[in-house]
C-alpha cells in the first residue's frame, strides 16, 4: 500500500455554526475508515481545516490580511491555542481508534510569504511517516516572511506535501460530498464524477466563516497536486476509504488534461 495525504475539512469536523464545537460522529467515522487502511497497510499524513475553532478567531482579528501588530499578537496567539485544541481533539479519536496519530505544529514547521506557503519541513514529516506514525498537522495562522503573519490554508498545505513526499493519493473530504456544477442545495445541482481545469463551474460561497476562501482555492491547490501526478479525489465521509484507494463511489475525481 502507498502512502495517502488527507485534508480532513473544518466543516466536517466542526459544527461551523457553533463556535468551538466539535461533531464527534463524523471524527469518529474519519477515525474509523482510517484505522481499517492503517491495518491494510497503508500509510497517512493527515491534515485538517480550521472550521469552528480557527476561521472565527482569525476573522474577528482580521488575520487573513496579514500582519502581525497591536491587537493582531493576541489573535495570532489565539488562533494558535484554538487550532492546537481542535488538533488535539481530532488526534485523541485517531487514538482511540488504534490510529497512531501525533499532533505536529504547523506553524512550527512551515512559514508563508506574501500569504502563500512559502516553505514546509518536509523531510520531518517524512520522517514520522517512516516510522509509522501518523503526523496531523492542520491549516494554521503562521510566520510570513513579508507580512510578519498570516494564514496558512489547510488545502495548499496537504497539496504540498503529497507532491513532496510523492504521495499515491491526496483527499480532500469536505462536507459537500463532493465538487457539484452548482452550489450544493440549488435546484439541479449535480455532483460531477470528474472536473479540469476547463470544467464549468458554478461556485458559490461556504456556509459558516471561511477565511481560506472555500472551493475555489481547494480546487486550485487540487489541480496544482494532480498536474503533478497525484491521484485526487473531492468527496465526503461517508466515501474516505474508495478515495484513498482509488475504487468507485459517490464522490469527485480531479484530474489534470
Amino acid at each position: 500500500m502507498g502512502l495517502a495525504v488527507l485534508k480532513i475539512g473544518g466543516s466536517v469536523i466542526t459544527v461551523k455554526s457553533r463556535n468551538f464545537r466539535v461533531n464527534r460522529r463524523n471524527m469518529d467515522r474519519i477515525a474509523r475508515s482510517l484505522s481499517r487502511l492503517y491495518r491494510a497497510g497503508w500509510k497517512f499524513v493527515i491534515v485538517h481545516g480550521g472550521g469552528s475553532f480557527g476561521h472565527p478567531v482569525a476573522a474577528a482579528y482580521g488575520l487573513s490580511k496579514g500582519g502581525l501588530e497591536g491587537r493582531k499578537l493576541i489573535g495570532f496567539a489565539e488562533t494558535r491555542y484554538w487550532m492546537s485544541v481542535l488538533n488535539l481533539k481530532f488526534t485523541r479519536r485517531l487514538l482511540d481508534a488504534g490510529v497512531p496519530a501525533s499532533p505536529l505544529q504547523t506553524s512550527a514547521v512551515a512559514y508563508n510569504r506574501d500569504g502563500g506557503l512559502c516553505w514546509v519541513n518536509s523531510s520531518l514529516v517524512a520522517e514520522y511517516v517512516t516510522r509509522g506514525v501518523v503526523p496531523v498537522l492542520y491549516g494554521d495562522v503562521v510566520l510570513d516572511v513579508q507580512r510578519g503573519a498570516s494564514i496558512l490554508s489547510g488545502d495548499d498545505l496537504s497539496a504540498m506535501l503529497a507532491v513532496r513526499l510523492n504521495a499515491e493519493s491526496l483527499v480532500y473530504v469536505m462536507g459537500a460530498g463532493g465538487i457539484y456544477d452548482r452550489p450544493p442545495g440549488s435546484p439541479g445541482a449535480r455532483l460531477m464524477e470528474t472536473v479540469d481545469p476547463r470544467s464549468k463551474l458554478v461556485l458559490g460561497g461556504t456556509r459558516g466563516i471561511d477565511v481560506t476562501q472555500g472551493v475555489r482555492r481547494k480546487l486550485d491547490a487540487a489541480f496544482w497536486a494532480a498536474s503533478r501526478g497525484v491521484r485526487v479525489a473531492v468527496g465526503g465521509v461517508g466515501v474516505v476509504e474508495e478515495m484513498v484507494r482509488g475504487e468507485e463511489g459517490e464522490y469527485t475525481r480531479v484530474v489534470w488534461r
